[in-house]
């Protein structure tokens, strides 16, 4: 099998597998790391207190095709707070009617009150939405109808549905995009039928580097799950949602 088609394979699999009422073991990582572009271990400068080498090295904006789309108006937000900090998202409810009432719902309810992100996939997504720090599993609602289709990409940025490999199986559990997954996760009709995707149904405007900080915190084992979650536990406080005045 062409290693590509594997690695898009092994990345649906895996966000599917962790909005489960009973978890499953998770695949592997879904992104390919060249031996080429691994970063080097190095020992750190004797003069380790020199003003230089406690500066921060400059971080390199990360390009995404998010910043050429010209994006739905919105009057509907949500404010996820984390022990990371904070992530402003639009909501896009005219996309995405259903997932997005359904996501507002749990949020006002209290159901993402004193979860945890319990999936990082470093330049990949983070997951939460889902499991306390004790990985116990919050019960949930039916799921929501499939809404991949929308026409909204999984670029960086992005909030969408996690779910397991039924399209029409998404509840509560949600996924930053840290990258453009377009290619792994969108909607897709050939002359073979449908590949169906991962509903996208809002945008981080504020606070995208809380995710990136958060997708750079080492993993390991924990609860249920062999891989992939943080050995520091990240909180998410409250999903607040806000919505302009008329």
């Amino acid at each position: 099998m062409n290693g590509k088609i594997l690695i898009a394979a092994l990345a649906l699999l895996a966000l599917g597998a962790c909005d489960r009422k009973t978890p499953k073991p998770i695949v592997p990582p879904a992104v390919e790391t060249p031996e080429s572009q691994s970063p080097a271990i190095e020992e750190a400068p004797a003069d380790a207190s020199s003003p230089s080498a406690e500066e921060p090295a400059p971080q390199t904006p990360i390009e995404t095709m998010a910043d050429d789309i010209d994006w739905p108006t919105t009057k509907l937000h949500a404010k996820i707070v984390t022990s990371k900090g904070d992530m402003l998202v639009d909501l896009y409810p005219d996309q995405a009617p259903k997932t997005v009432a359904n996501f507002v719902r749990y949020a006002k309810d209290g159901h993402y009150d004193r979860l945890i992100i319990h999936r990082v996939v470093p330049g990949f997504v983070i997951q939460g939405g889902g499991f306390n720090k004790y990985f116990n599993e919050r019960p949930t609602r039916d799921p929501v109808p499939y809404e991949g289709d929308n026409g909204l990409k999984n670029y960086r940025t992005t909030l969408a549905m996690a779910r397991t490999m039924d399209p029409n199986s998404a509840a509560a559990q949600w996924f930053v995009n840290l990258r453009d997954n377009n290619d792994q996760l969108d909607h897709y009709v050939n002359d073979l039928g449908p590949r169906y995707g991962y509903a996208v149904f809002g945008r981080v405007v504020g606070g995208m580097e809380v995710a990136d900080a958060i997708g750079a915190v080492p993993t390991g084992a924990g609860g249920p799950f062999p891989s992939e979650v943080p050995i520091e536990t990240i909180t998410i406080s409250r999903v607040d949602i806000v919505e302009d005045a008329p």
